[in-house]
Order: C-alpha cells, then structure tokens, then sequence
C-alpha cells in the first residue's frame, strides 16, 4: 500500500469503528489508522502486510 493508498484507506477507519464492539478489534483499527496515517504523511511511503 503506498501513501496515496493509505490515504484513501483511512477515511474507511471511522465507519469500521462504527461495525466493532470489541475492544481489540477497536485498538487495532486504531493501530491501523496511525500506521496508515504515518503512511500518507510521508512520501515515497509504503505499508507492507504479511498474509494468512
């Protein structure tokens, strides 16, 4: 995901929180958003992610 990707994919945070009541699913979308965010801020970024 590069920064301008990341940008796009945070604006989608807020409505995740909205469908959670976890409260690690909540910590780990704000996790998300802070990467993603650091992400868009910087750039020539990218955010890699290891699959299942």
């Amino acid at each position: 995901m590069n920064e301008q990707e990341a940008a796009a994919a945070v604006r989608e945070i807020g409505d995740l929180k909205q469908r959670c009541g976890d409260e690690r699913q909540l910590a780990a979308l704000d996790d998300l958003a802070r990467m993603m965010s650091e992400c868009a801020a910087t750039p020539g970024s990218h955010l890699w992610f290891a699959g299942d």
